[in-house]
């Protein structure tokens, strides 16, 4: 495991930053796009996953594939029980995410899969099941996506040129320009996603051996998937080992008239790792990822202050997180129930 107080050095975060733009980008191409040896960048991808740095993985698009809906727990520990519970949370096969965050209060932020219509109200009236031998957990607030802007996926730490990213860009799979909101997942779909999801960075050779297809019918698979925006390929990596260690969220309040506008402006600052509309006091959950607090309060000030629909900030730094979108602190994947 590599250590989060460490930084990587300048040519491994700009492997690490290709592989973000790009998650099955080949040694090959990203030693051309980068200017390094093949041998040099197949070594380097080859160290940072050996030691977790790195995880390739995949995620899907729960709304557009008709698994049910996110959404983000507001939760408070028993005094002196933060780190135990926040552990078992992790744990938590139904629990796609468990930050600890410091602001209004010191608490935890966990995001969830619901089916629709079913479990909202179990989840208000008794909390989170499956967690005997803890602590009392108290849930403060339960907040639903309504439209994602961004997503962790689309994040990339800004140490390409604009051109290597072009390049990077091109070599994958586009979406369709006419996306529809929900495509019908089927068992073969299902099966794909979860072996990307295993490993963004599967081969079409394996993955057709995996399942006896030829190797043609496996690259339509991925592709069918990509294209339709059903599944989202990323690369995790702690923001921390990449040169930016503060994370915060942010809780804004938008005019209803101006959040599209407000989100999609957000959404294209490279510092925004996640952006969406969701129900609740805030309307709009925002998480950035800059290298110091000079950054995060310039971007409060300069990018905030730039967009006048927003008549609210609420700010909490992440000041650990112990599982990101189903991968757990150590880079293991962790199953979830509600994943095909």
């Amino acid at each position: 495991m590599v250590n989060d107080s460490d930084t990587l050095e300048y040519a491994n975060r700009r492997v690490v930053a290709a592989l973000q733009v790009n998650p099955r980008a080949g040694v090959g191409e990203i030693a051309r796009i980068l200017g390094e040896h093949e041998r040099t960048v197949a070594r380097r991808v080859q160290r940072l996953a050996d030691s977790r740095a790195i995880r390739p993985t995949a995620t899907y698009d729960v709304m557009r594939c008709g698994l049910g809906n996110s959404v983000g727990l507001r939760l408070q520990a028993a005094p002196g029980a933060l780190e135990k519970t926040a552990q078992a949370l992790a744990e938590h096969p139904e629990l796609r995410t468990v930050l600890a965050l410091c602001g209004r209060s010191s608490t935890l932020w966990c995001e969830t899969l619901l089916p629709y219509g079913s479990r909202l109200h179990t989840l208000m009236a008794e909390g989170i099941p499956g967690l005997p031998g803890l602590p009392d957990i108290t849930l403060v607030e339960a907040h639903f996506t309504l439209k994602t802007f961004t997503t962790e996926a689309s994040w990339h730490v800004p140490l390409l040129a604009p051109d290597e990213r072009r390049q990077l860009l091109a070599s994958m799979v586009q979406p369709l320009a006419d996306l529809a909101d929900h495509y019908e997942l089927t068992p073969t779909d299902r099966r794909v996603a979860d072996a990307l999801a295993e490993d963004a960075r599967i081969s079409l050779t394996d993955l057709s051996r995996r399942f006896g297809f030829s190797v043609a019918t496996a690259g339509r698979r991925v592709s069918s998937l990509l294209e339709r925006r059903m599944i989202q390929l990323r690369t995790e990596i702690e923001p921390a080992l990449l040169g930016h260690p503060f994370e915060a969220q942010l809780h804004l309040k938008v005019g209803p008239a101006g959040l599209d506008h407000v989100g999609a402006e957000l959404a294209g600052c490279p510092e925004v790792r996640y952006c969406a509309a969701v129900t609740g006091t805030s309307n709009l959950l925002v998480q950035v990822c800059v290298e110091s607090e000079a950054h995060l309060y310039r971007f409060l000030g300069e990018r905030l202050g730039a967009l006048p629909q927003i008549t609210e900030v609420a700010t909490e730094l992440v000041v650990h997180a112990f599982k990101r979108g189903s991968v757990l602190k150590d880079g293991v994947l962790a199953a979830h129930p509600n994943q095909p």
